[in-house]
């Protein structure tokens, strides 16, 4: 998707699509999405592509891009790795969209990256967006074995090809420090770390 302030990012020289490997210096989108000065600046503009969504979402495509750095967001993540981007309390808030194409995509890119960026509390600092382990029926949008880089405001923990003791260790490092033994707690008796 393509909003307003894309526009303002281009006409500042911030985003320049000179390095793609694939559609080089164009904006490639499935749709946009803003106000009247979206639309004027991408009427024919030759710099702005749009195409079907099974091409853009593909991760196949998305890998042809060196450096490709994919950033998501989460509601919360277990101390697994695994990734919820779509249920609050037992609700559903909002869909997979196309996250795990995203990180699979920057992950199987030449030196690509995949980040999952999220805050580490919700609800003034009372919950934590870091969790032992999703209750039963919570979907995982993004596996355990997809994920490359979790972060928070307190670090960043790099998760792919590591054990779920180096995992969870990782993850508690970023949680808020007010959750942290509780989760160390859980995690000496899950998965015996010392």
């Amino acid at each position: 998707m393509v909003s307003d302030g894309i526009v303002d990012l281009i006409q500042a020289g911030v985003i320049t699509n000179k390095k793609k490997n694939l559609h080089p210096n164009k904006v490639i989108a499935t749709f946009l999405l803003g106000t009247k000065k979206l639309y004027e600046y991408a009427d024919n503009n030759p710099a702005i592509e749009l195409h079907p969504v099974d091409y853009v979402n593909n991760p196949i495509v998305i890998a042809q891009n060196d450096n490709m750095i994919s950033i998501n967001s989460a509601i919360q993540v277990d101390l697994m790795g695994q990734v919820n981007a779509e249920y609050i309390n037992f609700k559903q808030f909002s869909g997979p969209g196309d996250q795990v194409h995203f990180v699979r995509g920057a992950t199987m890119s030449n030196r690509g990256k995949s980040i999952i960026a999220l805050p580490s509390t919700m609800v003034d600092e009372k919950i934590s967006k870091i969790f032992f382990n999703f209750e039963a029926g919570v979907p995982v949008t993004t596996t355990r074995n997809d994920v490359d880089y979790i972060i928070t405001e307190y670090g960043i923990a790099h998760l792919k090809g590591k054990t779920l003791r180096e995992r969870a260790k990782l993850l508690i490092e970023i949680a808020h420090p007010k959750f942290r033994e509780d989760l160390r707690k859980k995690a000496i008796e899950k998965f015996k770390i010392l």
